[in-house]
């Protein structure tokens, strides 16, 4: 049973759920929102008047690389974490499974 919750998606779980639970718990002590929405549309300007314009930032470059970053050291992780546990046909089926999606994710970032 203690060999069962170090598994990396174990934590994960327990961890998403006692982070949800101090959410909730702690969603009462933040501020109200302000019903008049003439203060949220101004931008800040260091009091000077300013002329705002709307920005569309161009994500296309970014994704890629989120995608390696999260996808790659999260299976790096999982691959370590498994290897450092003892060996079976399940945790070696885990890690072909993460070896397979690294590929994919390989094959989607570099496909033109």
């Amino acid at each position: 049973m203690a060999n069962f919750l170090l598994f990396p998606p174990v934590i994960f779980i327990v961890a998403y759920a006692l982070i949800w639970l101090f959410s909730k718990l702690t969603a009462g002590f933040a501020p109200k929102p302000d019903n008049t929405p003439q203060g949220k549309l101004d931008p800040y300007a260091c009091g000077e008047e300013y002329e705002s314009k709307k920005v569309e930032p161009d994500y296309k470059t970014f994704f890629p690389f989120a995608i390696f970053f999260t996808v790659i050291h999260v299976a790096g992780l999982m691959i370590a974490t498994l290897a450092a546990s003892s060996v079976g046909w399940v945790l070696t089926g885990f890690a072909v499974m993460y070896v397979v999606s690294i590929a994919a994710v390989f094959a989607v970032l570099y496909s033109k």
